[in-house]
C-alpha cells in the first residue's frame, strides 16, 4: 500500500512545474510560486535570489509545498512539509533546459532541494476531506 502512495505522489510530482513555496520568517509567512524538478519523492526549487523566500530560507529552512492541479474535475492538491537546504551544484541544464540568457542562472536562482517530512494527497473529487498521507 505504502509503495504505490509513493509511486502515486511521485508520479503526480512529475507530471507538474510549479508549486507554491511557503516559508516563515521572524514576524510573518512568506510564499510564492515557483518552478521545481522533482526526483522521486524530493523536490528541487528554483528561488530567485530578490525574493523574501530566500531571505527566510536561510533563518528556517521549515517549508510547505503546495502543488495543485488543474487537470482534475474536482480541488485537487499535493501538500509537502519538510525541509528545504541549499544544492551547492545545481544541474542548471535539467533545472532550465531552454535557458538563453547571457547572464549565469546562479546569479539568479538559489536552487533548494525539500526532503518531505510528511506528504498529504488531497482530492475532493472523491469526498470532501478524502486523504492520504504519508510519514517520512
Amino acid at each position: 500500500m505504502l509503495e504505490k502512495l509513493r509511486d502515486q505522489i511521485a508520479s503526480y510530482l512529475s507530471h507538474h512545474e510549479v508549486c507554491i513555496l511557503s516559508t516563515t520568517g521572524a514576524q510573518e509567512a512568506w510564499a510564492m510560486p515557483v518552478r521545481y524538478r522533482s526526483r522521486g519523492l524530493e523536490v528541487e526549487c528554483l528561488v530567485p535570489r530578490w525574493a523574501d523566500v530566500a531571505y527566510h530560507l536561510e533563518q528556517n529552512p521549515h517549508v510547505l509545498l503546495i502543488i495543485q492541479t488543474c487537470y482534475a474535475s474536482g480541488l485537487r492538491w499535493l501538500q509537502i512539509q519538510g525541509l528545504a537546504r541549499p544544492v551547492a551544484a545545481p544541474d542548471w541544464d535539467q533545472l532550465l533546459p531552454r535557458w538563453a540568457s547571457g547572464v549565469p542562472p546562479g546569479d539568479l536562482y538559489l536552487v533548494v532541494r525539500v526532503t518531505p517530512e510528511r506528504i498529504d494527497l488531497v482530492d475532493e473529487s472523491q469526498g470532501w476531506g478524502v486523504r492520504e498521507t504519508l510519514e517520512l
